[in-house]
């Protein structure tokens, strides 16, 4: 073949493909505009725990990196949730208040005071338990003494002087009700001292204190040193009460409804994966990291009748909280009298069995 054949042929063949390529952009162009769809963003839920992390509000465990990579499978698709961290549940209030946090953990009492005050815009809405105090047969939060202390009965308290975690907090609010219920008045009769949960054993043992209340892990730990005895604790004093609760604000439960369904339904899908005996070891070892405590002594007690009483649905009701928040009133803790069940919907919750 000449050179000038196959020149003729690679300048037909260039023409063909530029036709061809031609052709394709003009048929892309004449195709009607269909614009990308976005799928949009699962909400986001701003969640404020109060400050404990670990078996204390397990909640903490279960918004855990791990926890949403593995067992929350709505995460990421129907919510997200996004956490800080508040100084108590009076700190989670404050930020519920300045609507800075959508949904937070709240004890009786800080619900009560947020109420009472109308703190919250829109309002505050309790949705769902954590974990339930005086219930027969499972952990409380005992108020103890020293082995050899003369103290015996809570009548024995007058002239004594005895440390809460925080006053006006719920174990202060326990404290003032077994004082009233035996003729004692809580502001003349006793000295109430305010410390940390993990310094109150040391303070009995070096008599700084004649009594003390103390919170998991710490009343393990301190039995386990021995030399100290329960002098009472929540059981008989209140019916069993919700100690820790998440709560959200209303105007928010109302603009994201389904997003607030979707991470409740993982939480008690969370919290029955971490009931299961198959699973103990794992949820020892992952919230033992979380709350920098060793493992084996978490074992002792965490998830057990050690522990406190969890609801596995997680079921919130103002019948609880009620008789806690009216002890608060007559203590004179609150400015007016609350009636908490406008102020309570579990029907956020899975409906299961």
């Amino acid at each position: 073949m000449s050179s000038h054949s196959s020149s003729r042929d690679s300048s037909v063949n260039g023409r063909r493909n530029f036709i061809k390529q031609g052709a394709a952009v003009a048929a892309a162009l004449s195709l009607p505009a269909f614009p990308m769809i976005a799928r949009a963003a699962p909400p986001v839920i701003r969640y404020a725990s109060a400050g404990v992390v670990g078996p204390g509000e397990l909640e903490t465990v279960i918004f855990s990196d791990w926890f949403k990579a593995n067992v929350l499978k709505r995460h990421g698709k129907e919510y997200v949730i996004e956490t800080t961290t508040a100084r108590g549940t009076p700190g989670v209030a404050t930020l519920l208040a300045a609507e800075q946090a959508d949904l937070g953990t709240l004890a009786f009492t800080s619900l009560a005071t947020t109420v009472a005050q109308d703190a919250v815009p829109g309002g505050v809405t309790a949705v769902a338990e954590i974990h339930r105090d005086a219930v027969q047969g499972y952990a409380s939060n005992p108020f103890v003494v020293l082995a050899d202390s003369p103290i015996r009965t809570i009548a024995d308290l007058k002239g004594k002087t005895v440390a809460v975690n925080a006053f006006n907090g719920s174990v202060d609010i326990i404290l003032r009700i077994a004082l009233q219920a035996h003729g004692l008045d809580p502001r003349k009769d006793v000295r109430v001292v305010e410390m940390p949960f993990g310094n109150i054993g040391p303070a009995l043992r070096q008599k700084r204190i004649d009594a003390g209340v103390l919170a998991m892990p710490f009343q393990v730990d301190e039995a386990k040193k021995g030399g100290i005895r329960t002098v009472f604790d929540a059981v008989g004093v209140v019916p069993p009460y919700p100690v820790l609760f998440q709560s959200a604000r209303t105007r928010f439960l109302k603009s994201q409804p389904a997003a607030v369904r979707a991470w409740l339904a993982d939480y008690v899908d969370a919290q029955r994966w971490i009931y299961d005996p198959a699973n103990r070891k794992q949820v020892v070892a992952l919230t033992a990291d979380l709350a920098k405590t060793p493992a084996a002594s978490l074992d002792e007690y965490f998830l057990t009748a050690k522990d406190f009483y969890r609801d596995p649905n997680a079921t919130i009701s103002a019948a609880s909280l009620q008789p806690p928040i009216d002890a608060m009133a007559k203590l004179g803790l609150l400015p007016k009298p609350v009636t908490i069940a406008p102020y309570v919907d579990a029907s956020y919750l899975p409906h299961r069995v």
